[in-house]
């Protein structure tokens, strides 16, 4: 039973919250809004500026994560060498946890988080964030097979007219297509049909948006590969006991405070085979490496030491906590709760009373 101090505690987190996103997300689109000559005139400064807006604005999440004691504790391969780069990252999809988890583990890497593009369900263009996202530049794709060569050719146009002009650097993408507890059983059936590996903490990716990234940014010239990716980095998530946690509970506090692992494997774009069907085996072969990973971890609550695969590229790091800079938090916070009081005074309230005078003379 929910003690009266937790249920202050759970409905002073639901108020901060509320009064967060109605500080922050206005004011970032705001912000935008009075900066688009400057997105025609001077693209680059422009979006150098939202880059840090962007950050700022992904702060508040992070937050909300370390503040409720969910810490993020990472391993594998150092990825600081590749923050300037053209990455793209591949994510095992277990819950809306996911989301603040990558958020978290990307956001003291230098200007990453605000150079990322999500590739998301287009559900979540409906949510509290979603205007944010759009202006932001990220993809929304829609689920299903009868709308999957058209969304792969949407796709392919936002690579090529939002990703690249606008300097984005790093892609996020769930090949799974959907949360596990969702995907596990259907993809079980499947493998089973194909004689390919059962899985149970993962289940088999689809390589649809992966080949349109691929194919649309890999274009080579003299050698080089222009405007294109760099890096693949596969990231794996680990919840402990596999019992993922999700985005709401997480905002409240209703979790128990807990650890969430993340570990990194990068592979460079000349190791990526050029085929779909090349494609989609070498992902069967990462999340078998990702079923063994998570195998090992929820026998013994870290990943291991020598891990499945190539010999790797990049320096290993030893196991640790992912930092949450305050001092950031409090500039952010800062910047966007003065932005909000200067929009409301000359802004906001003079919009309403036009808005409320409108409704007064049509009735």
């Amino acid at each position: 039973m929910v003690s009266l101090r937790q249920l202050m505690y759970y409905v002073l987190r639901v108020l901060h919250l509320i009064v967060n996103n109605l500080m922050a997300i206005p004011a970032y689109t705001v912000w935008l809004f009075f900066l688009t000559p400057l997105r025609h005139l001077c693209p680059a400064i422009y979006w150098q500026i939202e880059r840090v807006l962007f950050k700022a604005l992904i702060s508040f999440v992070v937050m909300w994560t370390n503040s409720g004691g969910y810490k993020i504790i990472e391993s594998g391969d150092d990825l600081s060498s590749l923050y300037d780069n053209r990455v793209l990252l591949l994510v095992n999809h277990q819950s809306t946890a996911d989301i603040p988890c990558v958020m978290s583990a990307l956001l003291p890497k230098s200007h990453v988080i605000g150079q990322i593009m999500w590739i998301m369900d287009y559900i979540f263009m409906y949510t509290n964030f979603g205007w944010a996202a759009l202006l932001h530049g990220d993809f929304f794709i829609q689920q299903g097979k009868e709308y999957r060569e058209s969304q792969l050719d949407l796709l392919n146009n936002h690579l090529l007219q939002r990703y690249l002009t606008s300097d984005k650097r790093w892609i996020v993408l769930f090949p799974e297509g959907g949360f596990l507890y969702k995907r596990r059983i259907s993809s079980q059936k499947f493998a089973e049909k194909n004689n390919l590996p059962i899985l149970n903490h993962v289940a088999l990716p689809r390589v649809g948006a992966m080949n349109t990234i691929m194919d649309t940014l890999g274009s080579i010239k003299d050698g080089k590969k222009e405007g294109g990716l760099q890096w693949v980095v596969d990231m794996t998530l680990a919840y402990p006991g596999g019992e993922a946690l999700d985005m709401h509970g997480i905002c409240i506090g209703w979790w128990k405070p807990c650890n969430m692992h993340v570990n990194y494997r990068a592979y460079p774009v000349s190791d990526i085979p050029n085929t779909i069907d090349d494609q989609l085996s070498w992902l069967y072969d990462r999340y078998t490496e990702k079923e063994q990973l998570l195998e090992h971890f929820y026998k013994h609550g870290e990943f291991p030491e020598n891990e499945p695969g190539k010999p790797r590229m990049l320096p290993r790091v030893i196991s640790h906590e992912v930092p949450f800079d305050k001092v950031w938090f409090m500039i952010a916070y800062a910047f966007y709760a003065v932005s909000a009081y200067i929009f409301w005074i000359f802004v906001y309230s003079p919009l309403l009373s036009v808005i409320s005078g409108l409704v007064s003379f049509v009735i």
